[in-house]
């Protein structure tokens, strides 16, 4: 199995689907102020050397993108910006946008917020009519789709640029890999989000529940020990955990078990990937877990969490800064793995800025995107209790400075072991609907209790449809 800092060759080959930019979320995917020069690089010793070199071209940048712009016609371009989010990471976006207008007088970015609902499909439907913002946010889930009808613009060639505010060797490999191809750049992650599971400390001490922390530093976070847990909060009137309502939330399962849903190009569960996915269906049949796809409107995981309706959530930091700033209690956990292994393998969301192709100001849309993606923007964003992980090489330490939650650190190494949608390891995002297909097989077991092993064989079944007519 290719884990996401091993796909770099296995990006290659997916240039069979390719034309010319995704990958949040988020769930989103869920991450300063600006000042006249580029913010200073912080990392580790080994990334020190790197820094140093960068430091001085970034400051030669940075005058060069002002001179440029004094030696205009004094109009400044403007450009649009769009994403969707909630409150709190529609402030923090807006944040790093007034960071970049007050970094530079060349350019002026405008942000829209767009409803969540609806998002990827209005998206798709602007960027074929020429409608679409500048810079677009875009989702792993689509990511693919945009690349190969070529409606966002490639950035390879302008990052090589003085315009550009980021480089291709600020950001880790296997995070870049997600939008690269043979053929170019097609987008820069905003951040990032390994999957980790919240828990509340207090409520797990009320309930006298064994420390999950004590459990995964001993090795024995396992599915047996999970489980226990799970039981205990259903025997308090709690669900255990709420399984997300989409297929990426089931591989975390499968990849903690060392299953594997893709044989080459073909959608086929091994024996540990049914195994999972009965582990999933069986525990959600006898009332540990609620399937999340059968929640109400308004009653989603984060409510269930604050509710104290549920032990266990799966996301991102993106819920972080707001239980925060709510006060309430929480902690990061991994998933826990079949044998008690720690870092089982678990989703890196991830979403992206995009160029429309179609933009009238190609350059100052991408000056824009490489601030935003790059050292300065993410440290704008980042930067204290944020809604995500950096994807910059040199700004983990920020992270931890935040010191939220007590754990943060499983995060960061999540991130190491992780793997993202679009990959060889889950290439469901590569073709138009395929999510969304086999998603509403799979609910038949979650919601109507059909038997797991009829589920995956009409799953299978169905992936190959969908397989065929994106060919």
């Amino acid at each position: 199995m290719f884990l996401l800092n091993e796909k770099g060759e296995s990006m290659k080959k997916r240039n069979i689907i390719t034309a010319s930019v995704l990958a949040a979320t988020l769930l989103m995917t869920a991450c300063g102020s600006g000042t006249d020069a580029a913010p200073e690089k912080t990392g580790d010793s080994e990334s020190n050397t790197e820094t140093e070199n960068t430091d001085t071209s970034t400051a030669d940048t940075e005058n060069t993108q002002t001179e440029e712009a004094d030696s205009a016609s004094g109009e400044k371009v403007e450009i649009v910006y769009t994403a969707r989010g909630n409150a709190d990471e529609i402030k923090v976006y807006q944040q790093a946008v007034d960071a970049f207008n007050e970094a530079q007088s060349g350019v002026h970015v405008t942000f829209e917020a767009s409803p969540s609902d609806g998002y990827n499909q209005s998206l798709i439907t602007q960027l074929a009519g020429g409608t679409a913002a500048d810079v677009i946010f875009v989702e792993d889930t689509i990511i693919n789709q945009l690349i190969k009808n070529g409606t966002i613009a490639n950035l390879e060639d302008f990052m090589t640029t003085d315009s550009s505010y980021a480089k291709v060797e600020d950001f880790d490999e296997t995070v870049l890999n997600a939008t690269r191809t043979e053929d170019g750049i097609w987008g820069l992650s905003v951040d990032c989000n390994p999957m980790v599971l919240y828990y509340s400390p207090a409520m797990f001490e009320e309930l006298n529940i064994e420390d999950p922390q004590e459990l995964f530093a001993n090795g024995e976070w396992s599915w047996d020990k999970f489980d226990e847990i799970c039981t205990t909060l259903k025997e308090n009137g709690k669900y255990g955990m709420v399984q997300g309502g989409d297929n990426i939330r089931l591989y975390n399962w499968v990849f903690g078990n060392g299953g594997s849903v893709w044989d080459g190009d073909t959608y086929k569960f091994d024996d540990k990937a049914r195994e999972a996915f009965h582990y999933v269906c069986d525990r959600i049949n006898d009332g540990r877990f609620v399937y999340g796809g059968t929640l109400p409107d308004g009653q989603g995981e984060d409510a269930m969490f604050m509710s104290r309706q549920a032990g266990f959530i799966a996301a991102g930091r993106w819920l972080t800064k707001t239980f925060h700033d709510e006060g309430i209690d929480f902690d990061y956990i991994p998933y826990p793995s079949k044998g008690g292994e720690q870092y089982a393998p678990a989703q890196i969301c991830l979403g992206f800025l995009c160029v429309n192709a179609k933009s009238e100001h190609l350059e100052e849309a991408m000056q824009f995107l490489t601030y935003y993606c790059g050292t300065p923007g993410q440290e704008a964003r980042i930067t204290g209790v944020g809604t995500s992980v950096p994807s910059v090489k040199t700004l983990d330490d920020m992270l931890i400075e935040s010191e939220v939650p007590a754990h943060l650190d499983h995060i960061l190494k999540v991130r190491a072991t992780g793997w993202a949608s679009g990959t060889d390891v889950a290439k469901d995002t590569m073709f138009a609907g395929f999510s969304d297909a086999t998603k509403s097989v799979f609910e038949e077991a979650y919601v109507n209790g059909a038997d797991p092993d009829e589920t995956i064989a009409k799953a299978e079944a169905k992936a190959a449809e969908v397989i065929a007519e994106s060919e």
